[in-house]
C-alpha cells in the first residue's frame, strides 16, 4: 500500500500536535506544583533605591483639629473674663473715649486674638478671654449714639474694624459686628426704657429674628409672648441684654397691621435675660467662633411696649459693615498665599506664571472691592450726618444689593488661592483649611447666598428701575456728595 506525499504530512502534523498538547498538560502540572511549593516558603524582602520621604507633619494640639472635639456633656462656657482680668490689664488698653483709642486697642489685642483662634474653633464661641479682650477695646459700644453717650462711630470705621479682625478670625470678626450694631439699634428706645435697660453702655446686645416669635398686645400696655426659640444668635456668649424679633397679635389673635406701611406689624424687644435660657446646638463645619446659638424663653414673659421697637424695613443701614466680614476672611487667604509663594521664592523654586498672574488678579479684585466698600460707606455716613440717617426708597434699594459683588469678588479669590495654595498638602487642621471653612459657611447666609441674595436684589432693583429720580452712587462724584432736592427730615 503506497503513503501519499499529502499522507504524510497529515500525519506529521497530527504527531506535533499531539506531542504539544500533551507538553501544556506537563507544563501546566509543574507549574501548579511549583506554585504551591512556593506559597509554603517566606517571600524575600525586595530592596529598593532609597526615596526622600517628606518630614512628616508637626503634630497638632487637639484643640486645633477641625470639628467640635469636646466631649457633648462638656458645657460651652459663658460669658467673658472681666476687664480687671490680669491678662487683659497686662495688655495696657487705654479707656475707649474716642474712634482712634478703640482702634489702638484693637492694634494690641490682635496678637492675643490669633492665640485665642484655635480653642475658639475648638469650643465653638470666641474664647471668654479673647471676648473679655475685644470688649475691653469699646468696639462693642463705639456704636451708640452720642445722644445717648457713645461714639457713633462711623460706618467705615465700623467696616474698617470688622475687616481687621476677620483677617485674624472671620467669626470673631462676626461677633464683632453683630454685637457692634445692636449697641446701635439701643438708640431706637426712649429715654425712660433706654435707661432702664442701659444703667451702663457697656452691656453687649444680642438680636435674633429667626424665627419671630407671637407677641399679643395686652391691656396693659405690654406685650405678652407665651413661647419661642429664636436659633443664630450670633455673639450670645458675650451678652449681657437679649433682644428678639416677634410679629404681633392683637388679644383676638388677629396679625396687627402697621397703618403707614400696610403689613403685619414687627417689632425687636428686649426680654429680661433671667426669663431666657442659652442652648448649646452651634456646631457648623466654619464660622465656630461666632457662637451663634440658639436662646428660648423658659416661660411666658410680658414686657413693657416701650422696650421695643418697630422692624419696619426702614432704610437703616446698621447691616453693612457686616460686609468686612467676608472682606477680612478673603484678605487672610491672600496673606497666606502671598507667605507661601515667597517662602518659595526665598527657597529658590521657581513660580509659575500663571500663579503670579492669577494672585495678581485676586489682590487688585480684592483691592476694588474693599475700596468701593469704603466709598459705599462714606456715602452712608454723609447720610447719616446730614440726614440723620434717613434715605430715599432708591438709596436704600442701590445700597441693598452690596451683596452680590462682594460675594463673587469673595469666590474669585478663594479659587485662586485655593488652586495656589492646595497645590501642597493642606491638613484639615491648618489656618488656610480653616479659613475655607468659615468662607463656606459664610456664604449661607441671607446676603450672600444665590437663591436669597437674587429675590433681593431683584426685589431692590424693581425700585431703582421704577424710579425716574434714581441716580447711581458714583454720580455723586468724589469726595461724595449727596444728591440734592432730597427733602431733609424734620
Amino acid at each position: 500500500m503506497l503513503v501519499t506525499t499529502d499522507q504524510l504530512l497529515a500525519l506529521l502534523v497530527t504527531m506535533v500536535s499531539v506531542l504539544l498538547f500533551l507538553a501544556l498538560i506537563a507544563g501546566g502540572g509543574l507549574s501548579y506544583f511549583l506554585i504551591r511549593r512556593l506559597r509554603g516558603r517566606p517571600r524575600a524582602r525586595r530592596t529598593s533605591a532609597p526615596v526622600a520621604v517628606p518630614p512628616a507633619a508637626p503634630a497638632t494640639p487637639p484643640h486645633a483639629s477641625a470639628g467640635r472635639s469636646h466631649t457633648a456633656d462638656e458645657p460651652v462656657p459663658k460669658g467673658d473674663v472681666v476687664r480687671d482680668d490680669p491678662r487683659i490689664i497686662a495688655l495696657g488698653l487705654e479707656a475707649p473715649l474716642s474712634i482712634a483709642a478703640v482702634f489702638r486697642n484693637l492694634d494690641k489685642i490682635k496678637p492675643l486674638l490669633r492665640q485665642e483662634v484655635p480653642e475658639s474653633d475648638r469650643i465653638g464661641r470666641t474664647t471668654p478671654l479673647a471676648g473679655g479682650a475685644l470688649r475691653a477695646t469699646g468696639v462693642y459700644l463705639w456704636t451708640f449714639p452720642a445722644n445717648r453717650g457713645g461714639l457713633d462711630a462711623p460706618y467705615a470705621d465700623r467696616l474698617e474694624a470688622v475687616s481687621q479682625v476677620a483677617r485674624i478670625d472671620a467669626g470673631m470678626a462676626w461677633v464683632v459686628h453683630w454685637l457692634s450694631s445692636h449697641s446701635e439699634l439701643a438708640g431706637r428706645l426712649d429715654e425712660e426704657s433706654f435707661t432702664q435697660l442701659y444703667p451702663s453702655l457697656d452691656l453687649p446686645t444680642v438680636f435674633s429674628a429667626t424665627p419671630p416669635a407671637r407677641a399679643i398686645e395686652t391691656g396693659t400696655d405690654t406685650y405678652r409672648i407665651e413661647q419661642a426659640r429664636w436659633r443664630l444668635g450670633s455673639g450670645g456668649y458675650h451678652a449681657d441684654r437679649w433682644l428678639a424679633g416677634a410679629n404681633v397679635f392683637d388679644a383676638a389673635g388677629e396679625p396687627v397691621i402697621d397703618k403707614a406701611t400696610g403689613v403685619h406689624k414687627a417689632i425687636g424687644v428686649w426680654v429680661p435675660s433671667d426669663k431666657l435660657r442659652q442652648i448649646d446646638d452651634w456646631n457648623p463645619l466654619g464660622l465656630r467662633s461666632s457662637g451663634s446659638a440658639s436662646y428660648e424663653l423658659t416661660g411666658p414673659v410680658e414686657v413693657p411696649r416701650g422696650w421695643s421697637f418697630e422692624i419696619t424695613g426702614d432704610t437703616g443701614a446698621h447691616f453693612f459693615p457686616f460686609m468686612g466680614v467676608m472682606v477680612g476672611a478673603a484678605q487672610h487667604l491672600v496673606d497666606l498665599t502671598l507667605q507661601l509663594v515667597r517662602s518659595k521664592r526665598q527657597a529658590g523654586v521657581n513660580t509659575g506664571s500663571h500663579d503670579v498672574t492669577a494672585l495678581a488678579d485676586a489682590m487688585s479684585s480684592l483691592d476694588m472691592l474693599a475700596l468701593g466698600l469704603r466709598g459705599y460707606a462714606q456715602y452712608i455716613d454723609r447720610v447719616r450726618t446730614e440726614r440723620a440717617g434717613v434715605f430715599t426708597s432708591e438709596e436704600a434699594a442701590w445700597i441693598h444689593t452690596v451683596g452680590m459683588p462682594v460675594r463673587e469678588t469673595l469666590m474669585r479669590v478663594r479659587d485662586i488661592t485655593s488652586d495656589i495654595y492646595g497645590t501642597g498638602y493642606v491638613p484639615a487642621d491648618s489656618e488656610f483649611g480653616r479659613v475655607l471653612r468659615d468662607i463656606q459657611v459664610g456664604l449661607a447666609h441671607a446676603w450672600f447666598r444665590r437663591s436669597d441674595a437674587l429675590d433681593l436684589r431683584t426685589r431692590h432693583m424693581s425700585v431703582v428701575l421704577d424710579s425716574p429720580r434714581f441716580a447711581p452712587i458714583w454720580d455723586a462724584g468724589w469726595p461724595v456728595q449727596l444728591p440734592t432736592g432730597v427733602p431733609s427730615p424734620s
